[in-house]
């Protein structure tokens, strides 16, 4: 028998999650959960309609759905626990136990979760409306030329193609491997020579160059997650042992933000019809590490599962993670647990503060 304070527990829970709470405590939706539910649990009503036709993903391992399984890098998610809250608790190559921010995106435009691109068989790329990819931008782009093309036989005129493309949201989140290891691995001389501010500026004109790019294949709609918080994560903690974040870290991090945050303006006003919302990632985990409570988390500094060579290297294969991960801003040393992904897609969606010049809701409305 269940006892009333039980029952009660229970049913306050249910409604925190169906109306929301004071605390607006973050709650993981079901993994089956159907789109107009998550709506209602997203506290958005049940009767929004949105005319995104594809979401492409365009991003580092914080968004891989699974494309480094096929590269040759030792950074791979494709083992257990990784996936261990996914779709029969496998892996996928998600660096996550569950879902990621794009996951949760595609599944409020009740599209598919994107499959990694090279996985992906010919016939199965000519029908790809969602997908993403964990290479350089560069090469990234490469494949959705490629994409492109599979397109064109679909679509019974160019325009039909170009408004489907012009419809589609394009979720770009790179730049933090910049932030944490590849400013790191430039010898010194070359440090000296291009102090970070400098080198920010050059990938910020590259990222600029491959917006471009990707314009002219038909993007018209644009995501951009800011760099998150890079100096505040498991990994730095342990292996500076550290009780302290990495302010260096967080301070490349505040520069390459910047820097984004006034290109995106500048390239709107370029490239006719481009359209895009900038998504404040840093603002989110500032919020989250300043109040963890009131967002459901007990645990900011240590990874969920077992982390190699003192917690400095990835999930160790087959060893079970935390039981509470809902409750972990990060999963492994680097990566965010589906919670951490959860709040900042349902912040996105929401609020302009975080999310800007309008929500992701009003521009997938658009």
């Amino acid at each position: 028998m269940i006892s009333w304070t039980s029952f009660f527990h229970m049913f306050s829970l249910f409604l925190d999650i169906l109306l929301g709470s004071n605390r607006d405590v973050f709650r993981v939706p079901p993994l089956n959960v159907n789109p107009k539910d998550l709506l209602k649990l997203l506290e958005l009503g049940d009767d929004i309609k949105f005319d995104v036709p594809a979401l492409y993903v365009f991003g580092d391992s914080t968004v891989d759905s699974g494309n480094n399984n096929f590269l040759p890098s030792m950074s791979k998610a494709n083992y257990t626990p990784y996936g261990v809250d996914f779709v029969d608790g496998k892996p996928t190559g998600r660096f996550s136990n569950g879902r990621t921010e794009a996951d949760f995106i595609a599944q409020v435009a009740w599209l598919p979760f994107p499959p990694p691109c090279l996985g992906l068989s010919k016939e199965e790329q000519k029908t790809l409306r969602t997908g993403g990819t964990c290479l350089t931008f560069d090469n990234q782009i490469g494949l959705f030329e490629t994409t492109v093309k599979n397109l064109q036989p679909l679509f019974d005129s160019p325009k039909k193609m170009d408004d489907y493309l012009s419809k589609s949201l394009f979720f770009i989140s790179i730049r933090n491997a910049d932030i944490s290891t590849g400013y790191d691995l430039l010898d010194n001389t070359t440090k000296q020579q291009t102090p970070f501010p400098n080198f920010a500026q050059a990938i910020s004109q590259k990222f600029s160059d491959n917006i471009k790019r990707l314009y002219d294949l038909g993007a018209r709609k644009l995501l951009v997650n800011s760099v998150g918080m890079m100096g505040c994560s498991p990994m730095v903690f342990n292996s500076k042992r550290s009780t302290t974040c990495d302010d260096e870290y967080n301070e490349r991090a505040q520069i390459v933000n910047k820097l984004l945050s006034d290109l995106l303006p500048k390239l709107q006003s370029e490239l006719f019809g481009l359209k895009f919302i900038f998504a404040d990632a840093y603002k989110v985990l500032v919020d989250v590490f300043a109040s963890p409570n009131s967002y459901g988390i007990t645990n900011t500094r240590d990874s969920c599962c077992v982390a190699g060579e003192n917690g400095t290297r990835p999930c160790i294969r087959d060893i079970p993670p935390c039981n509470n991960r809902n409750e972990h801003v990060f999963f492994d040393l680097f990566h965010a647990s589906e919670t951490t992904h959860f709040i900042l897609a349902k912040r996105c969606l929401k609020e302009t503060l975080i999310c800007s010049p309008i929500n992701l809701v009003d521009f997938l409305r658009d």
